[in-house]
């Protein structure tokens, strides 16, 4: 995730659940590598791999594995600065859903999201990181969908649960707090983290819609969005994350899902200096070694959700991403090595 940062204020609240849980904040950035200013000035940047890396630090040094889910309780979608106040303009549920899709990457290009329409008029959206490292994601990963499903518990009906929550990693011991943020129907060691929103809810309308409001924030969004050189692959990596698990992920279908044509496509990502192929080759890289480390997927599984024919191919392709065959990196990492960086705790 290098060269992606996001606001200091996504931390907001967290130094005072770690003090309240027992733990030093400050003891926390030091294991983490991140500075302790993020606890005084909200627009401070941080590494979004310093995000990541603090959340699980904070959970490993609280001994709470639910530590995201807790700070979600502390935090709200306002997080999002500017792009907040766009999506609680828009008319509808699913307005609201579209500008998070299409502008989740002015605030961070550590992480994407997408909106994936299912074939009875509900969408998943899907929440991942931009690249997978060796520290586990699972803490901001649960606390970025807990956010979400708060924010639409506010324009739905009392009781609302979402359809369903899918996550990549594995399933904690318990489930207690997790049925309560999303609800009965949790399933983990999944292709994808998405929340499925009912049809129904989409097409609610919201409160506090307002035209003027939108288009001065749209203007606003846009603008910035076209001064980020990287906007265009971060739009068109997160599309082919949200496809990998369940289609050909083709360019053709990458390029429909971000509405773009397979000719734009194809020149955004030569002007980052890149190619579809190369950039989906390295994607597979990634997820291949987040299914390794965070889930209890068989290979097998893994192979044919990154849409390999066999699972030769996947083997013979994972060894040259990472120089190993996948047995052996699964091997590694459940002894703790395979990549766990220098000075910070490999968080299983």
């Amino acid at each position: 995730m290098s060269g992606a940062w996001v606001r200091s204020g996504v931390l907001v609240g967290a130094g005072s659940l770690i003090t309240e849980l027992g733990g030093e904040p400050e003891e926390v950035c030091r294991l983490a590598g991140v500075s302790p200013k993020i606890f005084d000035d909200p627009d401070m940047p941080v590494a979004s791999a310093g995000v990541v890396a603090f959340l699980a630090q904070a959970a490993q040094s609280c001994r709470c594995p639910t530590f995201g889910l807790r700070l979600a309780s502390r935090q709200d979608l306002s997080v999002l600065g500017p792009l907040w106040l766009l999506m609680r303009s828009a008319d509808m549920v699913a307005q609201l859903i579209a500008d998070l899709a299409r502008y989740y990457v002015i605030h961070t290009r550590g992480s994407s999201v997408a909106a994936m329409p299912a074939g009875d008029g509900s969408v998943f959206v899907t929440y991942h990181l931009a690249k997978q490292s060796p520290i586990d994601d699972r803490q901001v990963i649960e606390l970025g969908m807990a956010l979400f499903c708060n924010e639409m518990r506010s324009h739905a009906e009392a009781n609302w649960q979402p359809a369903s929550v899918q996550f990549c990693h594995r399933a904690p011991d318990d489930l207690s707090l997790h049925r309560r943020f999303f609800g009965p129907t949790l399933a983990f060691d999944q292709d994808r983290n998405a929340v499925r929103i009912q049809a129904d809810l989409l097409a609610r309308p919201l409160a506090a819609a307002d035209e003027r409001s939108r288009r001065m924030m749209s203007a606003v969004l846009a603008g910035r969005q076209s001064r980020t050189p990287q906007a265009a692959l971060s739009r068109i990596e997160g599309a082919i994350r949200a496809l990998m698990p369940f289609s050909d992920c083709s360019i053709g279908e990458v390029a429909a899902t971000i509405a773009s044509s397979p000719r734009t496509l194809q020149r955004q990502l030569a002007e980052n200096g890149t190619t579809f192929q190369k950039l989906r080759d390295q994607i597979r890289s990634d997820l291949a070694l987040k299914y390794l480390r965070q889930s209890t997927l068989q290979l097998g599984e893994i192979s044919e959700i990154l849409g390999f024919a066999e699972p030769s191919v996947f083997t013979r392709s994972f060894r040259r991403w990472h120089g190993c065959t996948p047995r052996d990196a699964r091997r590694r990492i459940a002894e703790g090595g395979f990549g766990a960086p220098s000075g910070r705790s490999a968080i299983p």
